[in-house]
């Protein structure tokens, strides 16, 4: 017990204040939204709209992979207001791209109902590129800004899903939310800040790059966008996978396990968003004090995934019974078989950060591609010989794999 009151004193948990109180109250919407909903539209609805979610997602990785450059590039950055309206310009020109790609995509392979609420979910991603504004107030230590910014967003769309639940909407409102809460954010954030005098010609002066612009610049920082792919394949790579043999009733039953043992992730990103400044100076350092502070970093990010994932184990009947009622029962193994992958979910936030604060995307691309291939691999081999269970197994292990190969690698380059 006194090892972890000793690490809750370090000074990094010190430092998260707003950021931790935001996302205290961000994850706690989304976690009363998605007990509302996922009770009231029941296994079989609940695995149609995580599909839709997963392959929206997945077609949006590029975007992820784009944020991440533009992260580290704006918490440099010499002349944010530059690099913010140049970094918007590029991410709505590939989104537009991406959506229309996406909107072919899925009316050609997929049912019709299907991709409907996929087009829904599609049409404002454009309007996401406006998340850079949310990215700049992050990497100039903006945190009380940034947090009034998420806590107004995420309780209004927590109010707007139980005012639905309440008039017994169908699945296609849910996912209206959705697309709206993808761009909510970046909208509110744009509002304020073109008040202030150094924004205020923000919209007069922003251009859109063409087409050969925009490739062109995603080619010049293709290691960060590969990277993030398969950071965020590993993420959700089961649940697609799951989808191409099992039905909506087995997926949903395995997403509102996942749904639970994820939201305590929340902290691993408040770490991130908070200590991005911080990581990005001691991360190119190479003196003995550098180092001993980035090893009490990662040492603090795995114990506080441990212990979480230790209490979900325990709790995890209750936590099913309570959350979601009975016809979730068979939850309650998968969801404590996805909570091994926990504290190696928290460190590989920590190593997705150190390892780009040092420019090691190829490294990256490397151990996370690799954990893909092994999580789709371990899914098809696990899953028809433990069910639901084998395939939460395969997720925590290939979590577990990206974890060490970042660990050991990073070891052998001292």
């Amino acid at each position: 017990m006194n090892l972890f009151k000793n690490l809750f004193k370090q000074d990094i948990f010190k430092q998260l204040s707003w950021y931790t109180f935001a996302q205290i109250v961000v994850q706690g919407s989304a976690f009363l939204s998605a007990i509302i909903v996922t009770r009231y539209l029941g296994p079989i609805n609940l695995g149609l709209y995580s599909f839709v979610q997963n392959y929206v997602g997945t077609l949006l990785t590029v975007g992820g992979g784009m944020d991440f450059y533009f992260t580290w590039k704006i918490a440099k950055s010499d002349n944010h207001f530059r690099d913010v309206q140049q970094f918007i310009g590029y991410k709505f020109s590939i989104y537009l791209l991406l959506t229309i790609f996406g909107l072919f995509s899925a009316w050609i392979i997929l049912p019709r109902d299907i991709a409907f609420m996929i087009s829904i979910m599609l049409v404002p991603a454009c309007i996401n590129s406006l998340s850079v504004f949310s990215l700049y107030l992050t990497a100039t230590d903006r945190a009380r800004f940034m947090s009034m910014i998420q806590i107004v967003s995420s309780v209004s769309l927590l109010l707007i899903k139980i005012v639905l639940v309440l008039l017994k909407s169908p699945l296609y409102s849910f996912v209206v939310v959705a697309a709206v809460d993808s761009a909510i954010g970046g909208v509110l954030i744009l509002i304020i800040l073109i008040r202030m005098s150094e924004w205020k010609h923000f919209l007069k002066s922003f251009e859109i790059p063409s087409f050969f612009k925009s490739i062109s610049f995603l080619y010049s920082i293709r290691l960060s966008i590969i990277a993030i792919i398969f950071w965020q394949l590993l993420l959700r790579v089961d649940q697609l996978i799951l989808a191409t043999f099992s039905n909506a009733y087995t997926l949903g039953i395995y997403s509102a396990a996942v749904k639970i043992a994820e939201v305590p992730n929340f902290l691993a990103g408040v770490l991130s968003a908070a200590l991005i400044s911080r990581m990005a100076y001691i991360s190119t350092q190479k003196d003995e004090e550098s180092k001993k502070k980035l090893h009490k970093i990662m040492t603090s990010y795995f114990l506080v995934g441990s212990l979480i994932a230790l209490g979900i184990i325990v709790f995890a009947p209750l936590a099913i019974h309570i959350l979601y009622g009975e016809r979730f029962a068979e939850s309650v193994v998968v969801l404590r078989a996805y909570a091994l992958s926990i504290p190696f979910m928290f460190m590989n936030y920590f190593f997705l950060g150190m390892y780009g604060a040092r420019d090691r995307q190829h490294h990256q691309i490397g151990i996370f591609g690799f954990a893909v291939f092994i999580n789709i691999f371990l899914v098809y081999v696990l899953t028809p010989r433990f069910g639901l269970t084998g395939t939460a197994l395969a997720t925590s292990i290939a979590y577990m794999v990206a974890a060490f190969g970042f660990y050991f690698n990073l070891e052998n380059k001292k």
